[in-house]
């Protein structure tokens, strides 16, 4: 168990790994990479009330203060500071009004804004959703992985809307069951989850150009905390060229091993709640 006097992330960001952890590379080649997007909490609020529904009665200076107070906060522990080193990126999530299925819910509304925001910034490319498996649809597939905290995320949202950082980088080359289990050694737990599909949705609703690099090869976004009712797959974003994709895709190596790859990143979620 890692005590809070403890630096878990290294100079980029990444959690670095500790026995027990599966991972592609103990230091990372750093061979795929994202840029850090430019922050316009302006902008990506507005995004957010046109694609995603967010009230239009939290300001932009409120979404910014928030945010920042949450980041001197997480700077003020030793032991995740440096997870700023790495790709930061500012969300804002609606209150949840209803009870609508977690699947459902995620495929409907949140894929469909992705989809609108980023075709929005690039017309030129696409936006394309694949559902492998033998099940054509999210509702009633999606449930939350053990260990990975997210039931306060959840839990928050029935309480006011959610603003915070996704840092989609900084489980990178582990594979899904260590970015769980690693979760264990993380302080601050009622505000540091494992990411999902809703505030990845939402910063990509915000900053559309998340995967867009020239100049690297972006990984793949996990989204750990969400676990299908099939084990055998992951729920993910991913650039193919400059396009953006959401897949359900397969995370077997061979039949009984899942795939650990240099390619892949799980995120991490600092949040708090707007009441």
């Amino acid at each position: 168990m890692k005590t809070t006097s403890d630096t878990l992330f290294d100079e980029h960001g990444r959690r670095i790994p500790f026995k027990g952890m599966r991972v592609f590379n103990k230091d990372s080649r750093r061979y795929y990479q994202l840029n850090q997007p430019d922050i316009q909490f302006d902008t990506v609020l507005r995004r957010m009330n046109k694609h995603a529904g967010v009230t239009e009665s939290i300001s932009a200076h409120q979404f910014e203060s928030t945010c920042r107070d949450l980041m001197k906060a997480a700077r003020e522990d030793a032991s995740i500071r440096d997870i700023y080193k790495g790709a930061h990126v500012p969300f804002i999530c609606p209150k949840c009004v209803d009870h609508m299925d977690l699947g459902e819910e995620f495929e409907q509304h949140w894929l469909a804004a992705v989809e609108n925001s980023f075709t929005e910034m690039f017309p030129q490319y696409h936006f394309k959703r694949s559902l492998q498996g033998k099940k054509p649809s999210l509702h009633g597939a999606l449930t939350l992985a053990e260990g990975a905290r997210y039931e306060k995320f959840l839990s928050a949202r029935r309480e006011g809307v959610i603003v915070g950082w996704y840092f989609p980088a900084a489980l990178q080359e582990y594979d899904t069951a260590s970015q769980r289990s690693q979760m264990l050694t993380l302080p601050m737990p009622e505000a540091l989850v494992l990411s999902g599909g809703f505030e990845a949705a939402a910063a990509l609703i915000g900053s559309p150009d998340l995967l867009a690099n020239t100049e690297a090869y972006p990984p793949v976004l996990c989204l750990s905390a969400f676990e299908h009712i099939d084990k055998r797959l992951i729920l993910c974003f991913k650039a193919y060229g400059l396009s953006l994709e959401f897949w359900l895709l397969s995370q077997m190596l061979v039949p009984g091993i899942t795939q650990v790859s240099e390619q892949w990143t799980g995120g991490l979620t600092l949040f708090t709640v707007i009441r």
